[in-house]
């Protein structure tokens, strides 16, 4: 009795340390991704041959044919899974199909289950499966059965029956950043869905399950992780402009499992208990990026700033296609990033700002930056890097998400171009110097659009303050804008004759941004587009870094990367030409209040008079579009001493000024003012600046004044 006893207890524990099938005989195809392979074949292309070659196959198991399929991908990873390893996908190109062919002998041809380990990165864009054994709706046929999510993250399970669609959500979204069991079962006319080994909603279907049984119809492939269809993603706003793709899965899946029978509720929640895992998944952080965190030398770098590898991946880019602005004071960015198409950003404590860009239009919607995915037509470059100051430009075409230019000259076939110029000083403050080549610059354009820039894991409303906007004009009056109860009026009246504006971003440093009194500017509040339930501040996702051609697409959660917009500065040109027009604004990072920044915008729209001294320069005055003083040596290349005072007072008050003496030479430099030289540091610097013709002087100083300076620069 005592040997059955024991006989029966080991039984017991080999069946119990089993994995759970359920009364069957186990799942007809089981994906473990315990065993991809990786193959390189060289693929020999002669002249003339334009076909792209695969020259890295991928290969998954199904491990109870043991058939060998096709994994596609421009980028995955195996990573540790809930039981040996896991399949991390790009949510950009990698799935699984197995061939028409071969799918006979997955076929469930009634009660079946389907189940999964899942770690999303992102929500799809549209439904998209984990297994779809489905024909297209789209075929004439209703048959088999599809089991994924939807754009919000529901679970769906969806069976074709007598001529129509039964679909089941479930009533939670799956979770972010964590391991999910998930499964879908019908049995007996009924569709349950569970999420981790609970059930979490089902429905009872009128007829039954028609699987693919039709000996008239061709079998269609079976697709993991890829939909079968191209669709606009959910929540387009502006079709027109936006592409049909298929949609892809993001993130980490493991030990997707098919039964030809039905599981039951003990069952299932066996599956997840038994498999539970404790650590966490091998998701790659996704942080809009801008370098090392902390100061750095004042300067421009070129780099190549990476997001995550799946997104990375596609690039065809070298080691310095970015740029970033450090300062040597705090530890803020100014950032041109190929993920924002190169659209430059005030980043501060992780929290993203621009000030837009140049916009057109034609019937497809929007010819900007933002729709150049690829940034085929984008671009920056380092005009300048020294201890004075940076100077970086911005070039790019203004196309649609077609590639089609605005004002197109049928006779050059030149449309819209812009080249951004941004000067900008260590004491975080620049000059934007917008000029549009157009062959109709007077015609309709958008110059400027305050927008924030979130990455996954950020809301609007948690990097804004609901009073996000506050104005000033130059007689000191002020108003902020809340968003908190309601939108804000589109046509701020207050205070009137609004310039200058501050963004009231949650961290220390935040946006500014001032337009010159004299370019008579006006001020809209970005009043549509806002759905209040979801946040009370517009917010989208088609931009930044999304690969695909899309006009605008709302952001239901966060995700992934995302924007919202404040208000748009309208104003006077500061030139205009046949085929230009150029205009400039302020702008930078700021620990004042709005109002405080009336002084520094009276120094830049009405500076203080130079007045020469001595034969051997001459004044071209100030150029605000540099928000400098040009100083030109007679001789050039022979450095002397220059001589001359500014002439400030309350209304021209001379803050942080800078010079550029062209001509100066190689030679170093001293800086007297009021006759004391200021010793050469972080309040008094200096570079120089290479032409073809000349070597320049870049001389800035941190200094405010009221009261008339007398300042002399000399060889040293």
């Amino acid at each position: 009795m005592k040997q059955v006893t024991i006989l029966m207890s080991l039984v017991l524990l080999v069946m119990c340390s089993l994995p759970v099938f359920g009364a069957g005989t186990g799942p007809v195809a089981w994906w473990k991704f315990d065993d991809i392979e990786v193959k390189r074949v060289e693929v020999k292309m002669i002249r003339g041959e334009t076909f792209v070659p695969r020259e890295k196959l991928h290969y998954v198991t199904e491990s109870v044919s043991g058939e060998k399929y096709d994994l596609f991908s421009k980028y995955f990873e195996v990573v540790p899974g809930v039981s040996g390893d896991a399949l991390l996908l790009d949510g950009y190109t990698t799935y699984v199909e197995v061939p028409a062919e071969k799918t006979e002998e997955y076929r469930v041809t009634d009660d079946f289950t389907v189940e999964a380990w899942i770690a999303l990165g992102a929500y799809p864009k549209n439904l998209c499966p984990i297994l779809d054994h489905q024909v297209d709706v789209a075929d004439g046929y209703y048959n088999g059965f599809f089991f994924g999510l939807d754009a919000n993250g529901r679970l769906i399970l969806r069976i074709a029956s007598n001529g129509r669609n039964e679909v089941l959500f479930s009533s939670k979204t799956i979770k972010l950043n964590e391991w999910t069991h998930v499964a879908g079962v019908y049995e007996g006319n009924v569709l349950t869905v569970y999420i981790n080994g609970k059930a979490d909603g089902s429905l009872r279907a009128v007829d039954g399950f028609d699987s693919h049984t039709d000996a008239d119809h061709e079998w269609v492939p079976l697709l993991l992780f890829k939909s079968r269809g191209m669709h606009r993603p959910y929540g387009t706003i502006r079709p027109e402009g936006t592409k049909p793709v298929h949609t892809y899965l993001d993130g980490i899946v493991d030990e997707v499992k098919l039964y030809d029978e039905a599981l039951s509720p003990r069952d299932v929640d066996g599956s997840y208990n038994d498999n539970k895992p404790s650590a966490k998944p091998q998701l790659p952080k996704r942080i809009l990026p801008a370098g090392p965190e902390g100061t750095g030398k004042f300067g421009a770098i070129n780099t190549h700033l990476k997001y995550y590898p799946g997104w990375d991946a596609p690039w065809h880019v070298g080691d310095n296609t970015d740029v970033v602005v450090r300062f040597d004071e705090t530890p803020c960015r100014f950032v041109l990033w190929r993920g924002t198409n190169y659209i430059p950003h005030w980043v501060s404590e992780g929290i993203w700002f621009n000030n837009g860009f140049n916009e057109g239009w034609n019937e497809h919607g929007s010819c900007e930056p933002m729709s150049d995915k690829r940034c085929l037509y984008s671009y920056t470059k380092i005009v300048e890097s020294n201890d004075a100051r940076v100077v970086v430009l911005w070039r790019y075409g203004l196309v649609d998400n077609w590639g089609q230019f605005a004002f197109v000259e049928p006779l050059t076939g030149w449309g819209d171009w812009t080249e951004e110029t941004f000067t900008i000083y260590p004491d975080m403050v620049g000059v934007r110097e917008d000029k549009l080549f157009s062959n109709a610059p007077r015609a309709a354009h958008e110059w400027q659009e305050s927008m924030m820039v979130m990455s996954p894991g950020q809301r609007p409303d948690e990097v804004l303050e609901f009073e996000a906007l506050s104005l000033a004009n130059m007689e000191g009056q002020t108003h902020t804008y809340s968003w908190e109860h309601e939108i804000p009026p589109g046509l701020p009246e207050e205070p009137a004759n609004a310039n200058i504006q501050v963004v009231n971003t949650k961290s220390k440093y935040r946006p500014f941004s001032a337009i010159r009194p004299q370019d008579e500017d006006y001020m809209d509040i970005y009043a549509g587009e806002i759905r209040r339930d979801v946040c009370v501040f517009p917010w989208w996702n088609h931009w930044p870094v999304a690969p695909r051609p899309t006009d605008g697409r709302y952001a239901m959660h966060d995700d992934r990367a995302s924007h919202a917009s404040l208000s748009h500065w309208s104003w006077k040109p500061y030139e205009t030409t046949d085929n230009t027009m150029t205009k400039i604004m302020l702008n930078g990072l700021t620990t004042k209040k709005v109002d405080e920044l009336i002084p520094l915008v009276k120094s830049w729209s009405n500076p203080a008079q130079l007045k020469l001294s001595g034969t051997g320069y001459t004044s071209d005055g100030y150029d605000p579009t540099q928000m400098a003083y040009v100083l030109n040596a007679k001789t050039p290349g022979q450095a002397q001493e220059v001589l001359f005072k500014l002439e400030a007072s309350s209304d021209s008050p001379v803050i942080n000024p800078a010079f550029v003496i062209k001509g100066w030479g190689f030679s170093d430099a001293c800086l007297k003012i009021d006759g004391a030289e200021i010793k050469r540091g972080k309040n008094c610097r200096f570079g120089h600046r290479d032409r073809l013709e000349a070597t320049d002087l870049i001389v800035w100083v941190r200094t405010e004044s009221t009261k008339p300076l007398e300042i002399s620069v000399s060889p040293k």
